[in-house]
């Protein structure tokens, strides 16, 4: 993805067996918007998510209008900063609509459509890869893009970078990717390190911060 994005991610109460077979619902965006599918395979800590981002000439509250209206009764509405915030449940679906003012007048929606059921579904759901001990996974966020799969785990551990840099080394070891030479050094709070092998490549970056290790880890394969 070009930009990194601030979404609103919220999820319905179980929806009933019949809606199991919904199709995915579509959005009306406004007319002569321009807009970019950001992903139609995404899933976010295991949720199947699409996403959309959308310029369009109209001003915040004519945009979010326009929203409210295609979304229909009920909405909820929600403003945050500069940002207003539009959410529905539909079936096994859950939208959400978040419209920024641009500087030169426009606005920019970014709409997610969530499988509410899969979100149930992925609850305690494992990261498919061996992390330290004691690790707390904030984010796991998954993509394809035509034949390139992506995937990136963000952490956190009270270990040292050393600590961290050999744990996961050996989780990706068993996956087949080996270092690209030494780490890179920032100091003594940050490393970086690729790697790579037949199953893809993988870059590691760790920052230690207030006796915290933040690790991202972004895992890059082709798919078939």
């Amino acid at each position: 993805m070009k930009r990194t994005f601030a979404l609103l991610v919220l999820f319905a109460s179980p929806a009933p067996s019949a809606a199991l077979a919904e199709p995915w619902p579509a959005l009306a965006h406004p007319q002569d918007a321009h807009v970019e599918s950001i992903g139609e395979r995404v899933r976010l800590n295991g949720v199947p998510m699409r996403l959309t981002r959308v310029i369009t000439a109209l001003p915040t509250e004519a945009a979010a209008a326009h929203y409210q209206h295609a979304l229909g009764a009920p909405v909820a509405h929600a403003q945050t900063g500069h940002t207003q915030v539009l959410a529905q449940a539909r079936g096994a679906f859950f939208i959400t609509v978040s419209i920024t003012p641009l500087p030169d007048g426009r606005s920019e929606a970014l709409s997610a459509v969530a499988d509410s059921r899969a979100a149930r579904e992925a609850v305690g759901r494992p990261a498919g890869l061996t992390l330290p001990a004691n690790s707390e996974l904030l984010s796991d966020m998954e993509s394809i893009d035509g034949t390139l799969a992506s995937r990136q785990l963000v952490l956190i551990n009270p270990h040292s970078l050393r600590t961290n840099l050999d744990r996961l080394s050996a989780s990706l070891a068993a996956r087949g990717l080996r270092p690209n030479g030494p780490p890179l050094a920032d100091g003594d709070d940050a490393l970086a390190q690729a790697f790579s092998g037949t199953a893809g490549e993988a870059q590691l970056v760790l920052v230690r911060r207030d006796g915290t290790t933040r690790a991202v880890l972004t895992l890059l394969s082709r798919q078939p």
